[in-house]
């Protein structure tokens, strides 16, 4: 099976007069009311007919375009939703958004939760990552867009429209915006991502893709009847109708400029040409009208042009690309990312350091951020300025970093080259271990005489799916059981209780309701013993199973469904598991009070001891802000205040508090237990907790590391862990009292000062000669025989008020030396082959004369 999908006839056209053709170029189907048409209508088996003839009745900017959506399907009892942020924050199976279902991707496709409006209306910024290399040089690609989402989930229970009303609310857009019935063509095509796939029409206007509509009706399954791409999918319960408007397409489409940076960035694009004395060629047009052919065209026409006007195109594109680039850095350093070597953070630093070679390709003089700053300016409605401080101190770094690597860029490219030779795989090793951008690495191999591979491969691109995180493996149980009620969350408090057996199996037990916590969002689970009929189980760990808690015992238990069992929770572990749970809430809130709301956790660990958290960060913390971190995180330990706890509507809570809910991971369901802290930190979090902040009692940062680029551990003490700590650290400080005095402090720095002073009189007190190929060493008698062991000359002789020392590290023997000297009167002693020492028998003695007695004696 390949490519199999249910047959998308759409009643509404058909009804309303389309036929359904097969493009005689490219042998795809499509819908049109015009009977004279052959083909589907986009480029290149139809031409781009809107450049400088604009099908719509106006031109609409950016802006204007986006609000002309919103409006339209608002009008039409959709919902408007705000943007989400490109970094998706609530999705553990990618890190950026490609487009807009990716929203309500899983949670909400997949029925688990309700959309936060049906149908609804949004427009989402999406960052793609695939064209990367045509941005700026074909006039059509993009890095950054914003893809107008028209959604309506159809559940079991709840139809709000399908296929018909999906085409008739694109016709009618279209018909508002001005653009003809009769111009408008749908080309089918299935669709298929994140996990679902479906039936889709592209709609088509003028040459140009403007849309696509999406009927989503199924989800991945190895085993299911439809295939796309290799992977199988079967038919779900959900029908979920998936528009895609691209909001620039339609804003190019409206205005028929020459390329689409003319028409979404014309004020910055006019200002860097300006700057750098360029103006667009009137040969533009035609290097569009080749570049849609997609057959190389466009490269020979390039070729055909005179070296003046190549350098034009070269500028141009470098110019356009710089202006889609900043955007796309502008949404997501704002959107809170932090630039890295891997995962998202690798995408920003590539766009900032593609910005920067444009920038310094046409010789633009303003630094980045002031590009940045432009976009900031131009999008503030839709950003989260609270991220500004950090997004400057961001790009201003980053910028800095890659001019210092660009200095050693020619150290680094003939290191790698061999004889002159710079292989594929050198090339590779310069982009993803040193950062040099292929294009830079390239160019100045060439300058520099380096040979290079006849095609240069481009290295492997960012991929945009999180790695599985690895996982415990959960307990088998054999029988079907209720979901446990889980009573930690009406009582944390509660450490002795009684409950019904539901089943067990083996050491596994199961109850009705339980007060023992079970393993999850990095907290490790409760311990402590049950009894059942006067025997004790020690209750060794707790998992979750599908909603079942299951309690791992110390051994096989022998129990009836109806048994009622007595539970024993552990005290000392779970009021200090409590204590570090609420105390990395605690932390994280103050790093991102301190250090900027970019942070974002990357992992946590709690434990009863020494706990960890994970944040993503740009640059090393420093003595002064770690003390800030600390100083801030007792604060709110001695505010003292309650810790709210509740169970939300997740789209409430999400509508509320934003993103920020899911620092600590994604929970599941319809509802989000919430843990608040007024005024200082919120987060959908299943953990057990303090009732107030005073209850974590103390918080101490033991040590901070930086694990990989971009992400920085802080290892971490609360609560009676904190106290222990202090009181180890009095310990010896204590010790160190008994030692040095009452004033330890004083007592170090007096003896740092006198071992200073010993150091610089031991190295004034070596004198150093060297005659005949032999080292003398004339120094104090205290520290002679230190010296001479740490001798490595091939033959030395170490002379002080009392000895002389030989030492031989070559094949003279130092014992023969000091006989020879022996005989002459000079010392009398002994010694090895490598070693040997005498004491002076002469108070003067003439260091030439030493040096003869053993010449004679080699």
């Amino acid at each position: 099976m390949e490519n199999k999908s249910e047959d998308n006839d759409i009643q509404f056209l058909i009804e309303n007069g389309f036929e359904k053709k097969k493009c005689i170029k490219c042998g795809a189907l499509f819908w049109t009311k015009d009977k004279y048409r052959n083909t589907c209508g986009e480029a290149p088996c139809d031409p781009y007919s809107f450049l400088n003839n604009p099908p719509t009745k106006r031109k609409y900017t950016l802006e204007e375009m986006r609000e002309e959506f919103l409006s339209f399907f608002e009008s039409r009892n959709h919902k408007r939703i705000k943007r989400y942020p490109i970094v998706a924050r609530w999705r553990e199976d990618v890190f950026l958004v490609n487009a807009s279902i990716y929203d309500f991707q899983p949670h909400v496709t997949s029925g688990k939760v309700p959309p936060p409006g049906n149908p609804l209306v949004i427009s989402q910024p999406c960052i793609r990552t695939v064209d990367l290399d045509n941005v700026g040089k074909t006039g059509r690609h993009l890095s950054v867009f914003e893809m107008g989402g028209a959604k309506s989930f159809n559940f079991p229970n709840q139809f709000v429209y399908w296929k018909d009303d999906a085409v008739r609310l694109a016709i009618e857009f279209l018909n508002h915006l001005g653009v003809e019935t009769k111009d408008i063509t749908f080309k089918d095509k299935p669709w298929y991502g994140g996990g679902n796939a479906g039936s889709a029409v592209e709609v088509m206007v003028a040459g140009l893709e403007v849309a696509t509509l999406v009927f989503m009706d199924m989800i991945q399954d190895p085993d299911g009847p439809y295939e796309f791409e290799g992977v199988k999918y079967k038919k779900m319960e959900n029908k979920i109708v998936d528009t895609g408007y691209g909001i620039e397409r339609f804003t190019w489409l409206s205005q028929g400029t020459t390329t689409i940076y003319d028409a979404i960035y014309p004020d910055l694009t006019k200002m860097l040409m300006e700057e750098v004395g360029l103006s667009k060629p009137e040969f533009l047009v035609k290097f569009m009208e080749l570049s849609i052919l997609e057959d190389g065209s466009e490269k020979k026409f390039l070729e055909s042009l005179s070296k003046e006007d190549r350098e034009v195109m070269e500028k141009l594109s470098a110019i356009y690309m710089l202006v889609d680039h900043t955007r796309a850095i502008t949404f997501l350093v704002y959107d809170g990312l932090v630039p890295s070597n891997s995962k998202a953070g690798y995408v920003l630093r590539m766009l900032i350091r593609r910005a920067l070679m444009a920038m310094d390709k046409v010789g633009i003089k303003e630094k980045l951020w002031d590009l940045i700053e432009i976009q900031k300016e131009r999008f503030k409605d839709i950003l989260d300025l609270s991220m500004e401080r950090s997004a400057r101190e961001i790009i201003e770094l980053e910028e800095e970093r890659f001019r210092d690597l660009l200095l050693k860029g020619d150290q680094l490219i003939l290191k790698y080259a061999k004889k002159g030779v710079l292989t594929q795989e050198a090339i590779n090793t310069l982009f993803q271990s040193n950062g040099l951008p292929i294009e830079y690495t390239i160019e100045r191999a060439r300058q520099l005489g380096i040979k290079l591979p006849d095609k240069v491969e481009k290295a492997k691109g960012f991929v945009n799916v999180r790695e599985p995180a690895q996982k415990k493996e959960k307990p088998k149980i054999v029988n079907k059981y209720n979901p446990t009620k889980k009573s930690y969350y009406e009582d944390e408090r509660k450490l002795e209780f009684k409950g019904n057996v539901l089943g067990a199996e083996g050491n596994y037990l199961i109850l009705d309701e339980t007060y023992f916590y079970p393993e999850g969002g990095g907290q490790p689970s409760d311990h402590g013993y049950i009894v059942l009929n006067g025997n004790k189980y020690e209750v060794r760990d707790v998992q979750l199973v599908d909603d079942v808690v299951v309690h791992i015992l110390d051994k096989e238990i022998q129990a009836n469904k109806g048994d009622i069992i007595l539970g024993h929770i552990d005290e000392e572990r779970r009021i200090r598991l409590m204590q570090h749970h609420s105390g990395t809430h605690i932390l994280l809130s103050s790093i991102r009070y301190v250090l900027g709301n970019h942070v974002w956790q990357a992992g946590a660990q709690k434990d009863p001891y020494l706990s960890r958290l994970d944040i993503t960060h740009y640059k090393d913390i420093n003595a002064e802000e770690i003390k800030q971190i600390e100083r801030r995180a007792n604060e709110v330990i001695q505010m003292n205040l309650r810790l709210r706890k509740e169970f939300v509507e997740r789209n409430q809570a999400e509508q509320k508090y934003g993103f920020i809910l899911y620092q600590g991971g994604i929970p599941e369901g319809k509802q989000l237990r919430l843990v608040e802290i007024p005024g200082v930190d919120v987060e959908g979090c299943g953990g057990t907790h303090v009732e107030r902040t005073g209850d974590v009692g103390l918080i101490k940062i033991i040590k901070i590391e930086k694990i990989q680029d971009g992400i920085y551990r802080f290892h971490f003490k609360a609560g009676r862990s904190a106290v222990e700590h202090y009181q180890e650290i009095m310990e010896k400080i204590s010790k160190i009292e008994n030692l040095m005095g009452e004033d330890p402090e004083k007592t170090f720095i007096e003896l740092n000062s006198e071992l200073d002073s010993l150091k610089k009189s031991i190295s004034k007190g070596i004198e150093v000669y060297e005659a005949q190929g032999i080292k003398f060493y004339k120094l104090h008698e205290r520290i002679a025989d230190e010296f001479s062991r740490g001798i490595k000359d091939p033959l030395a002789v170490i002379v002080s008020a009392e000895k002389v020392r030989v030492v031989s590290n070559s094949n003279i023997n130092a014992g023969e030396i000091m006989r020879a000297l022996e005989k002459e009167g000079i010392a009398k002693g002994g010694g090895s082959q490598s070693y040997a020492q005498g004491k002076i028998l002469k108070e003067n003695f003439d260091l030439k004369q030493i040096a003869d007695v053993i010449n004679d004696n080699r």
